[in-house]
């Protein structure tokens, strides 16, 4: 991932829609491989919260941004510089993150999914 391409996703992301006492957590940007029609990669970003969960896509110059609750999320696995989300939907991956930033996303993630099992 470009510079470039990193702040165009952060760019996307649609702020106004954390709640006043909401907490931003570390996000992953990279290509998110999810099937739309003929295309199969997007350029994306994982945010997690401390209350729910956005993936924000470049869709063909749409943005389209999506908002999961963390009961609808099993886990996240971390493999080289890609993530895997497991969803009750489906899988799904995000690769060539770079900047050593998978690991501390997934023990964020991971975190708030522990809280919700106690």
């Amino acid at each position: 991932m470009t510079i470039k391409e990193v702040m165009k996703m952060t760019e996307l992301f649609n702020a106004s829609e954390l709640s006043p006492n909401e907490k931003r957590g570390p996000s992953v940007v990279g290509i998110i491989e999810f099937a739309v029609g003929d295309q199969k990669e997007f350029t994306g970003e994982y945010i997690p919260t401390d209350m729910r969960f956005f993936m924000v896509t470049d869709m063909n110059g749409q943005p389209y941004q999506r908002v999961i609750s963390y009961d609808d999320i099993k886990g996240v696995e971390v493999e080289d510089s890609a993530v895997t989300v497991q969803f009750d939907m489906g899988d799904i991956r995000i690769r060539d993150i770079g900047n050593g930033t998978a690991q501390v996303f997934a023990d964020f993630v991971n975190e708030q999914l522990d809280k919700r099992k106690k």
